[in-house]
């Protein structure tokens, strides 16, 4: 009995050595579901981390108040209502009177040009308070960041970003160099460490002012766009949220059937909505990958009935001299299988190849998990063995004295 199962088994791998055309082609679509599932999944995971340490790199406990409301028109998100209405006894506030609130770092942003030398950039200016390096987890890449003194003393000091510096200064030490924001000469005396981009916003392209600086010489305002705030910890983050809310309507006199004049944004927020998009984004590849596993059954499904109504006289003889009908099933399963696999691993190796190549091409980031790719072998040898089944159940009923009759 032993020996005619390896004998059936033998005769399979016979077979499909001697169609290397024929297997090609029925391997080709489930290489490609393998690799595409490999490197698409990996681009995504890749996304997705890289956002995440981006976003908690902002600071994990961080909490943005704007003024007015945030709306999305025509998919742009925008501010909408009075710009007007925070101020920094609202961020005094927030500090005080807010339990779970640790720090806070009052700030009003605005674009604006910046000269050095014969080059003329317009970039993001953040007028803030030095808290804000605490409350944004900012580190420096070089020189110092301001202090409360200079704030206090209304120093022209800034400290910018790498994109700044890349654009303005490009090799050059930028620490002691005068630059000219607006019509207001500021000295350089720090450079911000790299923090990359999030929601296509670039973190390392903007220049950090005092805050008595710019609302003084500057920008000619008294009231805040943003005020940054640090929750006391990940398990904080909703209820400092309430409490700056509730605090913030007290303030502003709003009626309960009116609506905030200001919006609250947290991380945690940020970071579940990346990764539903995440998910979403990875439940899209599955199903394109899914789709080319599918045609690579159908081709495998093809294959093997062709394979068979050229193999009839074979399985009469093979009928004649004992097998059974279930030695011709495995036989047929073993074919239809051994296809599975052998797309899944070309497919694999195509895959590892390719998210290789796109690391290195294009720079971003991949990260290939064995969970997926195991996952992917199993689904490319399920999906021969599944295809498999109707052809090999066919060649397993064929009668004997009519395969033997029977001209391929």
């Amino acid at each position: 009995m032993r020996n005619i199962q390896l004998r059936g088994f033998r005769i399979a791998i016979k077979s499909l050595t001697g169609n290397p055309l024929r297997v090609a082609l029925a391997v080709l679509a489930i290489m490609i579901g393998v690799a595409s599932l490999i490197v698409l999944v990996g681009i995504g995971r890749g996304t997705e981390q890289e956002v995440r340490r981006v976003i908690e790199g902002m600071g994990p406990n961080l909490i943005i108040v704007n003024a007015g409301q945030s709306r999305v028109v025509k998919g742009q998100l925008g501010q909408v209502g009075m710009m007007t209405n925070l101020t920094l006894k609202d961020a005094a506030a927030i500090a005080t009177e807010c339990p779970s609130v640790r720090t806070v770092a009052p700030a009003h942003s605005k674009k604006l040009l910046v000269k050095s030398g014969n080059v003329t950039y317009s970039t993001k200016i953040v007028a803030t308070m030095p808290s804000i390096r605490e409350v944004r987890n900012i580190s420096l890449q070089s020189g110092s960041f301001f202090d409360e003194t200079e704030n206090r003393l209304m120093a022209p000091v800034a400290v910018v970003g790498p994109t700044v510096v890349d654009s303005l200064f490009g090799r050059r030490d930028p620490n002691g160099a005068s630059i000219m924001i607006g019509r207001v000469m500021f000295k350089v005396i720090g450079v911000t460490a790299p923090k990359g981009s999030v929601s296509g916003e670039d973190q390392d392209d903007q220049i950090f002012v005092p805050l008595r600086t710019a609302m003084a010489k500057l920008m000619n305002v008294t009231y805040l766009s943003n005020v940054f705030v640090e929750a006391a910890g990940l398990d904080n983050i909703h209820s400092a949220g309430t409490e700056i809310k509730s605090l913030l309507r007290e303030r502003h006199r709003l009626r309960e059937d009116k609506q905030d004049d200001f919006t609250i944004q947290n991380q945690a927020d940020v970071i579940e909505t990346q990764s539903s998009v995440a998910r979403t984004f990875n439940l899209l590849v599955l199903s394109i990958a899914v789709s080319s596993l599918v045609i690579g059954g159908v081709g495998i499904l093809g294959v093997m009935l062709l394979s068979i109504q050229e193999r009839i006289s074979e399985i009469g003889i093979r009928r004649a001299v004992g097998a059974r009908r279930s030695d011709i099933l495995v036989q047929f399963l073993v074919e239809s299988s051994f296809l599975g696999i052998l797309g899944g691993i070309a497919g694999l190796f195509l895959g590892l190849g390719a998210s290789a190549g796109v690391k290195l091409i294009s720079g971003m980031p991949v990260v290939l998990e064995p969970y997926y790719i195991v996952l992917s072998l199993v689904f490319s040898l399920a999906t021969g063995l599944v295809f498999g089944i109707y052809p090999s159940w066919k060649a397993a009923r064929l009668d004997p004295i009519e395969a033997l009759n029977t001209e391929a």
